[in-house]
């Protein structure tokens, strides 16, 4: 996320010179939200202004498996994915099935629901190696947990975290310009992302302070290349916590699923004492997790936490479902089969047009940018292009892949994107 006082998209003009893709349904949206709600507050990364006024529609009312409509009826291929959450397709009728079947019987309820339990049990077949789980609604609500655990679990209070990383919008979080306690940001170190070296100069001087690192599986901020983690940094980070005694918390709320189908750390080669879940757990479900070592147990427990909608009976149904479906179907091979062949056209499709388009990260969730294009002036033109043909992308923040992009759906975007480079040219 920028870190500018300036947000584009919302704050800048319009780089578009036509009608905006919102019908009048959606304009007039736009003008009650205005009405309603407290601006940039809301107004950030998952408005659509974010994308420039006018590029993308404001307002969806309705989706069904790579597809989406928004407010005036149009529908589109999408590739926004919820940003990251659809994971098998949006409403995946087992899914579907499996938390209506729960709601017939109830939801929130007294005490513990037994899904629950079903629930946690499942999480830890998926990635063995961890031995306890704690659900949450958000990804925020797990990197804060993670936070507070391990901090309790070391008896310290200072946290290395990376230079323009996101983990949420709790205060500590945040990187946004707004006022906070002296004591939400003094406990945090923010460190050069892949810089081995310079780790290890930190780690000289932090043997004493710090409680944990926490880290994403990529560097993705909006609007600039991302960066994946190198073996030679991944290493520095197990030598940090061999060294310092530090913790390893790794948030893999985006990357979760899409990276490898048993947990980003093992793509990545990182053994990390938490693991944090969210997005695509539930498949737009609500429904997050944060997983830990034995060792950390009695620390987790010391913690007092609870909310009321945790223990929503129909998203563990739901996530349940979300995991029996993404294992059985093979969903992680599908996903990047598809991903790698609409990143394979599109970038064909760029040089013939002699376009300097670049994905970077992995295909199955990248960031799709022009070269010397700082504003975004030109991935703004080119998301508007293609969302006028009828497939909708972000131009600053990842494109997500998911289950429900067959070959047929791959094919579409690809020629659309086609098309709307051509106008770009």
């Amino acid at each position: 996320m920028p870190t500018d006082s300036r947000l584009p998209g919302i704050d800048g003009a319009s780089n578009i010179s036509g009608p905006p893709i919102d019908g009048p349904i959606g304009q007039a949206l736009w003008a009650r939200a205005d009405a309603v709600l407290p601006g940039r507050a809301m107004f950030m990364t998952r408005s659509a202004r974010y994308a420039g006024p006018g590029v993308q529609p404001g307002f969806i009312d309705a989706a069904q498996g790579c597809r989406v409509r928004d407010a005036d009826g149009r529908w589109y291929l999408d590739l926004n994915c919820g940003n990251g959450p659809n994971l098998l397709g949006y409403r995946h009728p087992e899914v579907e099935a499996a938390a209506r079947r729960q709601a017939e019987q109830g939801d929130l309820m007294p005490y513990f629901p037994s899904a629950m339990v079903d629930f946690c049990e499942r999480l830890l077949r998926w990635s063995p190696g961890f031995d306890w789980t704690l659900p949450v609604k958000a990804g925020s609500d797990a990197t804060a947990l993670a936070m507070r655990i391990v901090r309790a679990a070391r008896n310290r209070d200072k946290l290395v975290l990376f230079r323009q990383a996101y983990h949420g919008n709790n205060a500590e979080q945040s990187l946004r310009h707004e006022r906070h306690p002296a004591a939400a940001l003094d406990n945090l170190y923010r460190l050069d992302w892949n810089d081995p070296a310079g780790l290890d100069a930190f780690t000289a001087e932090a043997a004493e302070q710090v409680a944990a690192i926490m880290l994403n599986p990529i560097d993705q901020p909006s609007g600039v290349p991302a960066s994946e983690a190198s073996a030679d940094f991944v290493t520095a980070v197990h030598r940090f916590r061999a060294r310092t005694g530090a913790l390893v918390i790794l948030d893999d709320v985006r990357s979760g699923f899409r990276l490898h189908p048993q947990g980003s750390h093992r793509a990545m080669g990182l053994d990390p004492d938490l693991l944090c879940l969210g997005k695509a757990l539930g498949n737009g479900h609500a429904v997050g997790a944060l997983l830990g070592k034995e060792p950390l147990r009695a620390a987790a427990s010391s913690i007092l936490y609870t909310s009321t909608y945790i223990y929503s009976a129909v998203c563990f149904r739901a996530a349940i479902a979300t995991l029996d479906v993404y294992e059985r179907d093979n969903a992680f091979a599908a996903i990047q089969r598809a991903a790698e062949r609409l990143r394979a056209g599109v970038l064909a499709a760029a040089g013939r047009h002699g376009l300097d388009l670049r994905f970077t990260g992995p295909a199955t969730h990248p960031n799709v940018l022009f070269a010397d294009d700082p504003g975004c002036a030109r991935g703004e033109r080119f998301a508007y292009e293609a969302a006028r043909r009828g497939l909708l992308f972000h131009p600053r923040l990842a494109w997500f892949v998911s289950a429900a992009h067959d070959d047929a759906a791959i094919d579409e975007a690809i020629a659309i994107a086609d098309a709307a480079l051509a106008a770009c040219a």
